[in-house]
């Protein structure tokens, strides 16, 4: 070990990646992917302080032409328009619905698996719940479609066989607030609930004998045993969940509301990522959309750090860092 310290770094890494060959083997696809995805996109960040535009300009135009830095202009027209305070307002009320609802099922979902003795049944138990995550929003919009489409859905059928009026969900603003996150759930709950899971079956089963020879019934285990012991958990994906409060997946809120009701429901549903791409396909403003798309990414970071240093003040050992 000590003789390897005074080697250069290139040789380190090479004795490294020799000895440990097979692990970096297995790492390689996740290490290309950052790198295709997340690190070499990166000098794309200097667009959001340019002026650069595919509504005025063609693509070869745009790379020929002297650049134009513009500053933070970019930021200021996105904070000045009037759909700032509408997408961040959305995105948060989403993202903190998400949290919670998701948080809360995942831990039911994770102590019911576990609360089951026959060991085929909570497999298949998990299964069900898991499968919903492999559907993508493509099928599950078209899944919703069957059931909310204003003539032939199976909601309004219903409805009318019991001489209510139909209703046309596309363009009801008021019941998707109800139904994306009931649909975010469903579809990750499943995926949520493996982590807690973990965990439960890490949990010393000594505790609970203790508590069984004591007297406690089985609801006061999970009440007083489970859940604080789960508390690190819970912490940890939390705070990694309030890194993304500021973003939203695309697919729940553009395809699954049918492209946003064909515009009806924009005021509703439109979230940062909605209008990012809306902004770039209808006005071709590639500089104002790199803004939106860094300030997404700074508030996120800025989020991550805070929770962390705030958790770190309350326990110190559920912090990430």
């Amino acid at each position: 070990m000590a003789y390897t310290q005074t080697l250069p770094w290139f040789k380190r890494l090479y004795l490294a990646l020799k000895s440990d060959r097979k692990f970096f083997l297995m790492c390689l696809p996740g290490i290309v992917w950052l790198l295709l995805f997340a690190y070499l996109p990166m000098p794309g960040i200097l667009l959001a302080f340019q002026r650069v535009s595919l509504a005025t300009n063609n693509f070869f135009h745009n790379l020929v032409q002297p650049v134009r830095w513009v500053g933070l202009d970019n930021f200021m027209a996105y904070f000045q328009s009037p759909d700032f305070w509408n997408t961040t307002r959305n995105t948060l009320l989403y993202n903190i619905t998400f949290i919670i609802l998701g948080t809360c099922g995942a831990i039911f979902v994770a102590i019911s698996a576990s609360e089951l003795w026959n060991k085929r049944a909570a497999k298949f138990f998990q299964t069900v719940m898991i499968f919903p995550a492999f559907l993508s929003w493509v099928i599950v919009s078209y899944l919703l479609f069957s059931l909310l489409d204003p003539q032939f859905g199976v909601i309004n059928g219903i409805l009318t066989g019991w001489g209510l009026d139909p209703v046309n969900w596309y363009g009801n603003r008021q019941a998707w607030p109800v139904i994306l996150p009931l649909l975010n759930l469903w579809k990750g709950v499943g995926i949520g609930s493996i982590y807690y899971f973990a965990a439960i079956t890490g949990i010393d089963t000594e505790i609970y004998e203790s508590a069984q020879l004591d007297g406690v019934s089985r609801f006061k285990q999970i009440l007083y045993i489970t859940l604080p012991l789960l508390k690190p958990t819970i912490v940890v994906l939390t705070i990694l969940g309030l890194g993304g409060i500021i973003r939203t997946d695309f697919g729940l809120f553009f395809v699954v509301t049918q492209q946003m009701g064909g515009g009806a429901l924009y005021e509703t549903v439109s979230t940062i990522d909605v209008y990012t791409y809306t902004l770039l396909m209808r006005s071709g403003r590639i500089s104002l959309s790199a803004a939106v798309g860094l300030y997404q990414s700074v508030v996120g970071l800025a989020t991550i750090i805070g929770v962390n240093m705030i958790v770190r003040k309350l326990d110190r050992d559920s912090a990430i860092f």
